[in-house]
């Protein structure tokens, strides 16, 4: 399918468009000679190869505008085969360029000697008029290309990281999702609240592969990581020429790209009020106006928004717009923290070790008790995500297929120690210890390479082989 006809269906609306402005008719055809759209008596030809070929074939070839003045004394239609029947009297057509290469052909036919007479007298003002719509339609389709390798880029490969399952039989957690099945099928904006690392995103993916809309991509932005003033240039994009460094032919903002899918808003606590006052304005219009762009642009497309924000309370300070927050805020869904669902530990250390199995070739199999029990007791202030990172440092660096307590980060070992306020002194410097004889001797240690670990700790041989038969090593 050639470029312009994969825009077949903005090109025929731009055509009758023109052509009730000139009062004759307009057709387009492509660089394979099909029309792509045409007015009047070519209104039942779209689709079809042209007969006047000649003509056509010229101005593909030389890139420049061309003219038939008349059909029954112009060279280019002395061979063409439905000279007789052929009921133009006259063609003005321009070249469409994509990447300064001729991809089609726009032209104003007369059928009727008054529009033939017209045509002839206006030529130069008809052919500049030629060249600007030639021109709109150029921007046109560096507009979809545009679209379409961002979406390429953006397209997500669906892992046993990202489908969306959520581990765990939490009452909060089950909760949540219960009410994200059941909106999915529904337009209606979801508000996702919840600190950062619950899931927020893997929510609202969900949310959008159970929608009608999922055949078109989600598309995310953060909006806490884009400097504040190019928030509004890539939600909302702009025309070439808006401002200091713009893009030549401009750039497609997010709410384009989702037009008909969903757009993921995380964070959006941190949008800029003035950006917030222009969102609101898309919301309730369901169109969206490019910086520097005089015409508003309809969009369909369905809202997902989260933060870890209090935002509540953003609003009772002025930060968040009031009107916004309600017009959000319309299907709530919190996300509770990890430590407030730690019987689900357990069963997220269980999946990452297997996705992490697969994923890095390796062969965890286990967690001892007192492993499991020092990581349940720690209290995840990064919740699931930090669970994941932990699961696969230690897929990385745990010899053998069981997670011992000595494998475990300091700060986990060390919150263990703390939080258990039964444990001696005694107890906590013994487990320090065996966590570090663990770590520095190696599975099937030679003599040598015990006596290097006593020289390195200052002890005799004696007192470390004393050691590892107290710990068990």
């Amino acid at each position: 399918m050639t470029a312009l006809m994969k825009i077949q269906t903005f090109i025929q609306a731009y055509v009758q468009a023109i052509a009730s402005i000139l009062e004759a008719d307009v057709t387009v055809v492509d660089q394979e000679l099909i029309r792509v759209a045409g007015t009047g008596n070519y209104l039942n030809d779209i689709g079809n190869t042209v007969s006047h070929a000649n003509f056509f074939e010229t101005i593909l070839h030389t890139g420049s505008s061309g003219i038939i003045r008349d059909v029954n004394n112009d060279p280019n239609c002395a061979e063409c085969e439905k000279r007789a029947q052929c009921q133009e009297l006259a063609n003005l057509a321009y070249p469409i360029f994509q990447k300064q290469i001729v991809v089609g052909i726009i032209s104003i036919v007369a059928f009727e000697e008054k529009q033939r007479k017209n045509l002839l007298e206006n030529k130069e003002k008809l052919e500049e008029f030629l060249k600007y719509m030639s021109m709109l339609l150029e921007s046109k389709l560096y507009t979809e290309q545009a679209k379409e390798r961002l979406e390429e880029q953006l397209k997500v490969v669906h892992t046993a990281e990202n489908v969306w399952s959520f581990v765990g039989n939490s009452p909060k957690m089950q909760e949540a999702l219960r009410i994200g099945r059941k909106v999915a099928a529904s337009d209606s904006t979801v508000f996702l609240r919840g600190e950062s690392g619950t899931g927020k995103e893997i929510m609202a993916k969900m949310i959008h592969d159970l929608s009608p809309r999922r055949e078109k991509l989600m598309i995310s932005i953060n909006c806490a990581a884009i400097p504040e003033h190019l928030v509004e240039s890539e939600l909302f994009g702009y025309e070439e020429g808006a401002f200091t460094g713009a893009k030549k032919h401009g750039s497609v903002g997010k709410f384009e790209l989702a037009d008909k899918s969903t757009i993921f808003l995380d964070e959006i606590g941190d949008m800029p009020l003035h950006v917030q006052t222009k969102l609101l304005r898309v919301l309730q219009e369901k169109q969206v106006e490019r910086i520097g762009g005089r015409k508003p642009i309809p969009i369909d497309i369905r809202v997902i928004c989260a933060t870890h924000q209090n935002i509540e309370q953003m609003v009772a300070e002025g930060k968040f717009r009031e009107d916004l927050y309600y017009r959000l805020n319309i299907i709530p869904i919190t996300l509770p923290p990890l430590r407030m669902r730690k019987d689900d530990i357990p069963a997220l250390i269980t999946y990452y070790m297997q996705y992490y199995n697969q994923k890095l070739c390796k062969n965890l199999q286990e967690i001892t008790p007192e492993a499991l029990q020092a990581m349940v007791a720690y209290h995840w202030p990064g919740n699931v995500r930090e669970l994941k990172n932990i699961v696969e440092y230690l897929a990385n660096i745990t010899e053998g297929q069981c997670i011992t307590i000595s494998d475990l980060p300091e700060h986990i070992m060390l919150h263990a120690q703390t939080a258990n306020k039964n444990r001696s002194l005694e107890e906590m410097l013994g487990d320090y210890e065996k966590r570090l004889l663990s770590r520095m001797l190696k599975s099937g240690a030679t003599l040598e390479e015990k006596q290097n670990i006593a020289d390195l700790l200052q002890i005799s041989q004696a007192t470390l082989y004393r050691k590892l038969k107290k710990y068990g090593l």
